[in-house]
C-alpha cells in the first residue's frame, strides 16, 4: 500500500535539469551597417512520473515521460548605437517515455538527448532563421528614430 501512495505522490512530480548549451554567431547585412548577432541556446529536460508501482504479482505501470525544451537568447548589435536582446523558447523539441522511475532514468535520458544533439541544433538554427526578420525590423525602427530625432 505504501508503494501506491509513493507512486501517487510522485505521479504529479515534475523534475527538470539542464542538458546542454549551444552557441551561434551571425552577421546580417543592413543599410545602417552589419548587425552582429550572438545566439546562446540552452536545453531543459523536464520529467514527469506517470503510473503506479505494481503490488506483488502485478505488473508496474510506472514510466517517466520526458521532454526537452530549447531556449535561445539573442544579443544583437549594430555599431555602438543599437543593441537588442530577445528570448525565444520552443517546447517539446524532443520527447519520449522510459519505463520505471524518473530518478533512475536521468542518465539514460541525458544520453538520448546527447545522441539527438543534431536535432536540437537544427531546431536552434530554425529559431535563428526566424529571428532574422525581427532583427531587421528592430534595426529599421532604430535607424528611423535616429533620423527623426
Amino acid at each position: 500500500m505504501k508503494t501506491f501512495a509513493l507512486a501517487g505522490i510522485a505521479a504529479g512530480l515534475v523534475l527538470s535539469a539542464p542538458a546542454l548549451a549551444m552557441e551561434h554567431k551571425a552577421v546580417i547585412e543592413h543599410p545602417v551597417g552589419p548587425i552582429a548577432a550572438d545566439y546562446t541556446g540552452a536545453t531543459r529536460v523536464e520529467m514527469q512520473q506517470i503510473g503506479a508501482a505494481g503490488v506483488g504479482g502485478r505488473p508496474s505501470s510506472l514510466r517517466c515521460q520526458w521532454s526537452v525544451s530549447l531556449s535561445v537568447e539573442r544579443h544583437a548589435q549594430v555599431g555602438a548605437s543599437l543593441q537588442a536582446k530577445r528570448s525565444m523558447t520552443r517546447d517539446d523539441v524532443i520527447k519520449g517515455t522510459s519505463p520505471g522511475w524518473c530518478s533512475e532514468r536521468g542518465n539514460g535520458i541525458d544520453q538520448i538527448v546527447e545522441a539527438r544533439r543534431d536535432d536540437l541544433r537544427s531546431a536552434m538554427m530554425a529559431m535563428v532563421a526566424q529571428d532574422r526578420d525581427v532583427i531587421l525590423v528592430e534595426a529599421d525602427s532604430a535607424h528611423a528614430k535616429q533620423r527623426a530625432g
